[in-house]
């Protein structure tokens, strides 16, 4: 059985040619295609969420913006609270890590 992620794969292995590049910095282009592909699996996550929501609201016999209007106190706020730091703490801990790079380049300034 292939999966989607072989099919990916064979498809990179079938690429030919150099990889087309439009940015001066080969890293700063790798982020930004992968800043993109992310944007785009959020935004299929989200539709998902969204048909989730319609579905619940439905079956609940509220409006899905009543669904989206629900707000938490107490536990359940700070647990939330806590998970949203946890995120935020591990998608920008490159900015926050005080380290300086260990791989020999030159710092930027």
């Amino acid at each position: 059985m292939v999966t989607a992620a072989d099919a990916i794969l064979a498809l990179v292995d079938s690429a030919r040619g150099t990889r087309p590049q439009s940015l001066d910095d080969r890293e700063v282009e790798e982020v930004l295609n992968i800043a993109l592909a992310l944007l785009v699996e959020l935004s299929v996550s989200n539709d998902r969420i969204d048909r989730l929501e319609r579905i619940v609201a439905a079956q609940g016999g509220i409006t899905t913006e009543t669904l989206r209007d629900i707000r938490y106190d107490g536990a359940e706020a700070d647990e939330r609270q806590q998970a949203m730091e946890a995120l935020l703490a591990r998608v920008l801990r490159i900015l926050i890590d005080p380290r300086v790079p260990t791989d020999g380049r030159p710092a930027r300034g």
